[in-house]
């Protein structure tokens, strides 16, 4: 008899220390899909962006692509960007725009932090890399 009670407490002890595995495991990965470094910078008194349309996620890649947007037709005026340096005019927007961009990208990641890396019903995820990737192909680092 004493041995039955050995085997059925090693038994449970089993069962109890697998299943509590099984949870920790899970809550490891759910994790793992959201970047664990994003920097973002502190936002400039210099902006000035009107962060009232920013209410939502939604609200924040529409303005985002909006404004990466603009900075694309601005350098895609130009062949080179040699010939868009010369330009100190078309230079000047493009710093403009890009400061507006960083105090969307500050305010959206400190507002609404984690949401922004999540799936919506708006745009895609990727939608604002993409854009930054092909301005970073054009010379202009985003």
């Amino acid at each position: 008899m004493n041995s039955h009670n050995y085997i059925l407490l090693l038994i449970g002890c089993l069962i109890i220390s697998s299943c509590s595995k099984e949870s920790n495991d899970d809550s490891k990965t759910k994790s793992t899909n959201i970047p664990q470094k994003v920097s973002v910078s502190t936002p400039s008194k210099k902006t000035n962006f009107d962060t009232s349309k920013l209410n939502s996620v939604c609200d924040c890649y529409k303005e985002a692509l909006s404004t990466l947007d603009e900075i694309l037709l601005v350098r895609n005026n130009f062949n080179s960007f040699e010939e868009y340096n010369k330009d100190n005019q078309s230079v000047k927007q493009v710093k403009n725009h890009l400061k507006e961009w960083r105090g969307i990208q500050s305010y959206c990641l400190q507002t609404f932090k984690r949401a922004m890396y999540w799936e919506n019903d708006c745009y895609p995820t990727d939608s604002v890399e993409k854009k930054r990737l092909e301005l970073n192909d054009l010379g202009i680092k985003s």
